[in-house]
């Protein structure tokens, strides 16, 4: 055999090995599911195994059944579902990711005067929003007076660690509004207990970034242009993070339309009512999704002016409202520093 048929033959060996080495990894791989009445999508940077992201989906799966057998209240075994029907007022066991994030509702409800509340589950009800409303309607003033005197996040406390308590029987709790940036949170916590330096994780829209995307650039986040035409996909524009988490907080995709008028599912703890307002949207940057999430349905029923007021005082949040101004444009209202932190394009 010649010298050169034995280097064929070893260079043949040598990329059939390379071939089945590299069939076992998948690169940049995304994973995908549903959860909270929405989807996810988590992305990891590099190369993993076959066998590594069958583990890491399995994980990921199992994390967001915990959320929702702690927070949804769409399950009637749930914590949350337990707590709310309960009418003792005696210390509630709880988990401990569920006695945490209540008692960030509480934390970002007294910063936000009340803007923030997570003991809206009675008004959510009698307007058709959530697990227990009924038809979409704008309710009577005497309806809502009723369902506003069973509010109140200062009947509400928490441990942090292995209970909540209410002092009135009646309330009852609803964490929509910042469960999404909690599971957000935890399948990110998961990935870096996995070892994992790179990644994108989005819930419903909700997202928390590490690291740089498969380019090597910061990864980027799409802002949806605040339309209620749930075909029209266009965006508003793009930020760019390394570091931190992206909520939005609209009015254009869960809404009731009666007599020509917009009622957003966000509703104002303070009044009861549905969110009216200029502002289609408000998009939130945080440290965490957590609190990115929560922050976002407080500004929105802040609205921009007070909404970016708050903002400013408060330099590891920022945020931008889309506004909407004559003619149906849509403008843009930032805090201080949003551009720069996100490095953000306009579309247009």
């Amino acid at each position: 055999m010649t010298r050169k048929k034995i280097i064929q033959i070893i260079f043949g060996f040598a990329l059939v090995a390379a071939f089945g080495i590299r069939s076992l990894y998948i690169r940049h791989p995304i994973i995908t599911g549903w959860t909270m009445g929405t989807s996810y999508s988590v992305t990891v940077k590099g190369f993993v195994s076959r066998h590594a992201l069958t583990d890491l989906a399995k994980q990921i799966e199992a994390e967001l059944v915990e959320v929702n057998r702690q927070m949804s209240t769409w399950i009637p075994e749930s914590e949350i579902s337990r707590f709310n029907s309960t009418e003792s007022t005696e210390a509630f066991p709880t988990s401990e990711g569920f006695a945490s994030v209540v008692k960030e509702s509480l934390e970002l409800s007294q910063t936000t005067s009340g803007a923030f509340d997570p003991t809206l589950q009675p008004l959510l009800k009698v307007w058709g929003f959530g697990s227990e409303g009924e038809e979409h309607k704008v309710p009577t003033d005497a309806v809502i007076a009723q369902a506003k005197s069973m509010i109140g996040w200062r009947h509400l406390t928490s441990d942090g660690t292995s209970s909540i308590r209410k002092d009135m029987p009646a309330l009852a709790l609803d964490l929509g509004a910042i469960a999404k940036g909690y599971g957000v949170d935890a399948i990110g916590q998961l990935l870096e207990r996995n070892g994992y330096d790179n990644w994108f994780v989005e819930i419903g829209g909700e997202v928390v970034v590490r690291g740089t995307n498969p380019k090597g650039n910061p990864w980027r986040i799409g802002i949806q242009y605040p339309t209620t035409n749930p075909m029209d996909d266009r965006l508003q524009g793009v930020v760019n993070l390394s570091a931190g988490a992206v909520a939005t907080s609209g009015d254009y995709r869960n809404y009731i339309e009666q007599d020509g008028v917009i009622y957003s599912h966000i509703l104002d703890p303070r009044s009861g009512r549905a969110v009216l307002s200029d502002a289609a949207s408000v998009t939130v940057t945080a440290p965490d999704c957590t609190l990115a999430d929560g922050v976002a349905t407080a500004l929105f029923v802040m609205g921009p002016d007070e909404g970016l007021a708050w903002v400013e005082q408060r330099p590891e949040i920022e945020a931008m409202f889309l506004v909407r101004g004559e003619n149906g444009k849509i403008l843009e209202k930032f805090s201080s520093g949003f551009r720069t932190t996100t490095s953000y394009i306009p579309s247009n």
